[in-house]
């Protein structure tokens, strides 16, 4: 099935006992803004997990702005959302599907593949005229448990293994002007890792802000298909690991289940003082 599920879609099922939606608005700048939203207006009986505190591990030296959480912890977080092995999940957000999408990653890298993520976000379906709630629901906690699959990921090391390797792709899933290195809002460095090319995760859209078609999709990422079909190994990253999911999800919807996500990104990456950085385009 399509990862990406129209709002109509999840209005005809919105009441069905094994499903769970899950909020997850979520603003860098403004971290409290999503938990206040979902106070404010969400949709009928979803639950909110929020980027900072549910869906990444604390901040240390390495790992990146949202590390990786830790997949006993991450599971128990679930449970006690409701959210158990038979559960459908579907995820919307309000920043373009991002935060959702780094949700859909999270439960597949656990071993949960019955995840969706709304198209369009919150904001489309409240200026639909569909129903919202300031009503939380009450939720009764379920037992999760994961089987991480380890060859979804990619760490640091392998990613520096592969600066001299023509059988890997690095894809930069940033704006043009932060893979370039012409200007840099959130990390101690600017540019990219050597090698990388820039595919920005935004371009999954189309004007209007939905999911674009398969066949936009693919020409868009045309080069990287290419690439993955020649038999190379394809690795997404970001700034911090959550932007580059949504480029992860559009080729796990061309049906590219293979490409692995370096978690920790380029947060990470520019934690390590010996790891060089490029500039300008490749």
């Amino acid at each position: 099935m399509n990862p990406i599920v129209s709002k109509k879609w999840l209005l005809a099922r919105l009441y069905e006992p094994d499903l769970v939606i899950v909020d997850c608005r979520f603003e860098l700048t403004s971290p409290e803004s999503g938990r206040e939203a979902y106070a404010e207006s969400h949709i009928p009986g979803a639950v909110y997990l929020d980027l900072k505190e549910d869906l990444s591990a604390p901040v240390t030296v390495h790992g990146g702005r949202h590390p990786l959480p830790d997949p006993a912890m991450l599971t128990q977080r679930l449970g006690r959302a409701g959210i158990s092995n038979n559960t459908r999940v579907v995820a919307y957000d309000d920043q373009g599907g991002m935060n959702a999408s780094r949700l859909w990653w999270l439960l597949h890298w656990l071993g949960h593949d019955n995840v969706y993520v709304m198209d369009e976000g919150f904001s489309t379906w409240k200026d639909s005229g569909y129903p919202v709630t300031a009503e939380q629901r009450i939720t009764v906690p379920a037992s999760f448990q994961f089987t991480p699959r380890p060859e979804m990921l990619a760490n640091m090391q392998q990613v520096r293994q592969s600066l001299d390797d023509p059988n890997v792709l690095l894809v930069d899933s940033r704006d043009a002007e932060r893979y370039a290195g012409l200007q840099e809002p959130i990390d101690a460095k600017a540019g990219h890792i050597p090698g990388a090319i820039n595919r920005s995760w935004k371009q999954v859209l189309n004007e209007a802000g939905a999911w674009k078609s398969n066949d936009q999709l693919k020409e868009q990422f045309a080069s990287v298909i290419a690439a993955i079909d020649s038999g190379r190994e394809v690795i997404i990253y970001c700034g911090s690991g959550v932007s580059a999911c949504p480029n992860v999800l559009a080729l796990y919807r061309l049906g590219y289940k293979q490409v692995k996500l370096y978690a920790g990104s380029w947060s990470d990456w520019i934690s390590y003082e010996e790891n060089p950085v490029a500039t300008g385009d490749e």
